[in-house]
């Protein structure tokens, strides 16, 4: 009976062609949760090795404000991150390779390496979990389409301190700094125009916190300053040529080199209201070569380039009682109209933060 066998054989291929559809389908959603399943870990290892990779960055960069060793630094961060798992097991840092210094400029969120740890202000630490290193996170599912393993990697960049990028103009006095519209650094010695405000006020910094006993650094100082008929000087200025200028406005007398960056503290009173301190000195090679400095209010203290000749960074100690600090350039006898050019530097406190 044709018609029958015709009637009959009609759902057999109907049904065959569903198995078809049911198997690839199968197939389909076994390799969508094999890789789902094994992604899933890969991401979770992920979010591990960077909690181990933070906590070691965080802990390295507290050590750079304790002026460790390389080797001291480094073994903070193994160990911080071996306090952590990832898939299961230890994180293991390689100190040589996975721990590196160096300094962040908050303006373009840019790490740069440095060769000595006594001169960073940031710490960079990679986390890995990869084949090259030998502990890549295994897959379970996926090796049956031949992915045995996921590589996994974590990186922190953490720096020590409010890091900000502060910008100082040539022509800045730090005689001038909190006094009212009007104030003059007088003209004397020849010159004939003396320094004003608002005119020659030097730079206030307000995006750092300042606190009395609290430790600032400067790192990256770099610019060109220049005056009438002369060179071109960087941060620590003409070391050549000391000049001293008078007390005034309350502000006392400081000896440094010509075109240097300084900086004052000041407490929320007018600078002329109150007492001034002792002179400084900073005429020499070693009274600028130092490790801490500890200036008091009113009293214009140089900076240069914030480091000492060794490439250590210089701490400076915030006086009791300031409320307001600046910078500005150091000149004297009201010369600051004819200074011109730029000093940028990045400054920062003891505060450690993540920073990428």
């Amino acid at each position: 009976m044709p018609g029958a066998r015709d009637h009959f054989g009609e759902p057999s291929k109907r049904r065959g062609t569903s198995i078809i559809y049911c198997t690839v389908l199968l197939v389909l959603m076994t390799i969508f949760v094999a890789f789902s399943v094994d992604l899933g870990r890969a991401r979770l290892a992920k979010t591990e090795l960077q909690r181990a990779a933070d906590a070691a960055a965080l802990y390295a960069v507290d050590g750079l404000t304790k002026n460790l060793s390389a080797g001291q630094i480094r073994q903070r961060c193994v160990d911080a991150a071996g306090d952590n798992i990832c898939d299961g097991t230890q994180v293991v840092l390689n100190p040589s390779q996975d721990v590196e210094w160096g300094t962040w400029d908050p303006g373009i969120a840019s790490f740069t390496t440095v060769s000595d740890p006594s001169g960073a202000t940031a710490i960079r630490v990679t986390a890995r979990r990869t084949y090259a290193t030998g502990n890549p996170i295994p897959t379970i599912f996926a090796r049956v389409l031949g992915q045995n393993s996921f590589d996994v990697t974590a990186v922190s960049i953490a720096a020590r301190g409010h890091v900000i990028s502060p910008s100082v103009e040539a022509d800045g006095s730090p005689w001038l700094a909190g006094m009212p519209s009007g104030s003059t650094v007088p003209a004397t010695g020849g010159n004939p125009t003396p320094a004003n405000a608002p005119t020659n006020s030097p730079s206030q910094i307000t995006d750092l916190p300042i606190v009395p006993g609290a430790h600032l650094y400067f790192r990256n100082t770099s610019g060109s300053t220049s005056y009438q008929d002369a060179g071109t000087f960087g941060p620590d200025g003409n070391t050549s040529w000391m000049v001293q200028q008078d007390p005034v406005n309350g502000i006392n007398s400081t000896k440094a080199p010509l075109n240097a960056l300084v900086g004052i503290f000041l407490d929320d009173r007018t600078p002329s209201s109150t007492a001034m301190n002792p002179t400084l000195d900073f005429s020499t090679t070693a009274s600028r070569n130092f490790t801490t400095l500890s200036p008091k209010l009113k009293q214009v203290f140089f900076i240069g380039d914030g480091l000492t000749d060794s490439g250590q960074l210089q701490d400076f100690v915030v006086p009791t009682g300031a409320t307001r600090f600046y910078l500005g350039i150091m000149d004297e006898k009201g010369w600051w109209w004819d200074n011109t050019g730029t000093l940028s530097t990045t400054m920062m406190d003891q505060k450690v933060t993540l920073v990428k």
